[in-house]
């Protein structure tokens, strides 16, 4: 297992980022990972990447500086959400980094950041695949639960998608 470092990713880093997700997206566990398919994200212009690199994302680079995992933040406040919350979203770790405390480094800083914000966030939030059974039991050794709420899997509708948090302590 090779070194890493953990930090904040940069709107002037989109290629990176870019590589990395389309990276992700041909993972043998993206079919139950992510929404979109990596022809779909593939397509997209480097102003759509540009705008998605705004988005506050924490990543692992290793000691070469290549990334090798990332976890974007999406902030939610406002009228339509029942909390300020955050909302963790394209968590990827390469094969060759799993199982070694890299993604709950990872997961960690992003959750430290949200506890950090001046919306006072009261709980960090999360979608899985009801087949993502690793990424199940690992959110849950992190301390999430499911809330109840479900939702299709927006590529099958026969599938099903279950919300789970981790409340602010």
């Amino acid at each position: 297992m090779s070194d890493y470092t953990i930090r904040a990713s940069r709107p002037e880093e989109w290629r990176a980022q870019r590589a990395l997700r389309l990276e992700a997206l041909k993972d043998p566990a993206a079919g139950v990972a992510f929404v979109n398919p990596h022809d779909t994200e593939a397509a997209f212009d480097d102003e759509k990447w540009r705008q998605r690199a705004q988005t506050q994302a924490f990543i692992a680079e290793d000691e070469v500086g290549e990334r090798v995992a990332n976890v974007a933040v999406l902030v939610e406040t406002g009228e339509e959400f029942d909390v300020p919350q955050t909302h963790l979203v394209g968590v990827y770790v390469r094969p060759e980094f799993r199982g070694g405390g890299l993604a709950e480094e990872l997961l960690g800083a992003a959750i430290a950041w949200s506890w950090e914000l001046p919306e006072r966030v009261r709980r960090v939030r999360l979608w899985v695949h009801e087949d993502n059974h690793r990424a199940r039991a690992f959110y849950k050794r992190l301390g999430f639960v499911r809330t109840g709420r479900t939702m299709a899997f927006p590529l099958d509708a026969s599938q099903t998608e279950y919300e789970m948090e981790l409340a602010r302590p």
